[in-house]
């Protein structure tokens, strides 16, 4: 069964004005690793020499910053990242609704 090709929702930057939900929008994390070296010894042109492999990544930590930026014009957006994330798994209805009272908070608080 094949899903019918639906139009994105429309939350629109208020910088450069394109779609951030279609033109994407970023953020940076912050990550702690771990890795296991593996050390090894050889003598090369007289010379002891200690290199070492790096494996085994694994993350220990992950944390995102809040702050969300337009792919397009990298520039703040005026909502945190988390709110644009709650769009995530809405009926398009419900995210449009959502979209809406994102749009009117902000207009809210540049009024205040």
């Amino acid at each position: 069964m094949s899903e019918e090709c639906q139009t994105l929702p429309v939350l629109r930057c208020p910088h450069c004005s394109v779609n951030i939900l279609e033109k994407g929008f970023h953020n940076s994390c912050t990550e702690t690793q771990s890795l296991r070296e593996d050390n090894h010894s050889y003598v090369w042109k007289d010379r002891l020499i200690i290199d070492h492999d790096e494996d085994n990544y694994q993350t220990i930590d992950h944390e995102c910053d809040v702050e969300a930026y337009c792919t397009n014009c990298d520039k703040l957006l005026p909502w945190p990242l988390y709110e644009i994330r709650g769009l995530d798994g809405r009926s398009l209805t419900d995210a449009v609704k959502a979209i809406e009272q994102l749009l009117q908070d902000e207009n809210g608080a540049v009024a205040n």
